[in-house]
């Protein structure tokens, strides 16, 4: 039986979800827009959810707008919030490949210049280095509020704060995809202008996530007219109650998880001790889901197919680079050529049982690949 733990990929639905999702899908199915009463019981059902997940940020129900995940609502916020004239945008060198690629296109397609804020050993966007990147000139600002590979959690409300004060015209977007669910999140008090979340890393569907914004933005399309204007195409509100469901859930399961983590840890490096953790010291800079390892003398593919040959599953980083080495890493200025990197993570439905089988597979692999690829 396989072992799971690569919840930060992705997680496995809650089984809850599922039997309710199935059950909203058969009654909700009408069209939200529709003015009969199928159809006025599903956007009826459609802003519940909406003003659930909105409670549950810290905003107002009409700053939320539902999207098919965090890759098009981080999208939505680059290309809408910067107005219609070129400017600068900073973002971390350490931003998910959706944010970059939004980034080049203005770019590329508009005329914006762009700055890259460095981080620092552990994937940290210090304040300092904002400091010494930002102007008056720039109009966005892109800092993830943790790191989706190591799990390094950044001080988004000091970095927002600063951004305030010396580029006032900016901006500020936050990737909150890996952090929501697993550290508090709210808007008011961060202080940031937009944040992006999605069902799927807290034990919710895929194709359904949401874009928090303090105030309207340019459409990036125009459709029939949904979500205010702001995202066209027809709503799913079974999938907007999965979503809230899935952020109203997650809290609970946070304790637990990062006490397992801290158990996998414990156990790898009990049986290699020369096995690093990468990124943030374990505790409140660290996402509790996250034991990002290395592994010295060893190569990750190697490592990978081992641990996959026995029913373990894992990662050597984001599933968005698959083949390249890591752009965090890289950032942080490691190195392909320091050993195996492995991105272990936990999730509600890990139990003891596959910390202590996934430890003793890792030991396993590695004492053989340590024999076999000295």
């Amino acid at each position: 039986m396989a072992i799971y733990l690569d919840n930060a990929a992705t997680t496995p639905m809650d089984p809850a979800i599922i039997a309710g999702l199935a059950d909203r899908q058969a009654r909700w199915f009408a069209n939200p827009a529709s003015t009969h009463p199928l159809g006025r019981e599903a956007g009826k059902a459609l802003e519940r959810a909406r003003a659930r997940l909105a409670a549950q940020l810290g905003g107002q129900p009409d700053q939320v707008v539902f999207t098919g995940g965090g890759t098009e609502a981080l999208g939505l916020a680059m290309l809408g919030l910067g107005g219609r004239s070129p400017g600068r945008v900073a973002l971390s060198a350490v931003e998910h490949s959706c944010v970059r690629e939004a980034a080049h296109r203005l770019v590329e397609r508009f005329g914006w210049a762009l700055d890259v804020i460095p981080v620092d050993a552990e994937g940290r966007v210090t304040a300092q280095a904002l400091e010494q990147v930002l102007t008056p000139a720039h109009k966005l600002v892109a800092v993830m509020l943790a790191n989706n590979e190591v799990g390094t959690v950044n001080d988004v409300e000091a970095l927002a704060r600063l951004a305030r004060e010396r580029a006032p015209r900016a901006k500020f977007v936050v990737d909150a995809v890996q952090a929501f669910g697993k550290v508090p999140v709210d808007v008011g008090r961060l202080g940031v202008d937009a944040l992006a979340l999605t069902a799927h890393k807290i034990h919710g569907p895929k194709g359904i996530g949401a874009l928090w914004t303090r105030a309207p933005f340019e459409p990036v399309f125009r459709g029939g007219g949904q979500e205010r204007g702001l995202r066209g195409g027809t709503q799913s509100a079974p999938l907007a109650w999965a979503l809230a469901e899935a952020a109203a859930r997650a809290p609970a399961d946070a304790p637990r998880i990062t006490a397992l983590r801290d158990a996998l840890v414990a156990q790898i490096q009990a049986q290699v001790p020369r096995a690093r953790l990468v990124g943030a010291p374990i505790g409140p800079e660290r996402l509790g889901h996250n034991a990002y390892l290395l592994f010295p003398g060893l190569t990750s593919d190697h490592l990978l197919n081992a641990l996959a040959a026995e029913g373990l599953c894992a990662s050597a980083g984001s599933a968005c680079r698959k083949g390249q080495f890591s752009g965090t890493l890289t950032a942080m200025g490691r190195r392909a050529d320091e050993g195996a990197f492995l991105r272990l993570s936990t999730g509600r439905f890990t139990t003891d049982e596959d910390v202590a089988r996934g430890a003793r597979i890792v030991g396993q692999a590695v004492q053989m690949l340590g024999g076999v690829h000295p």
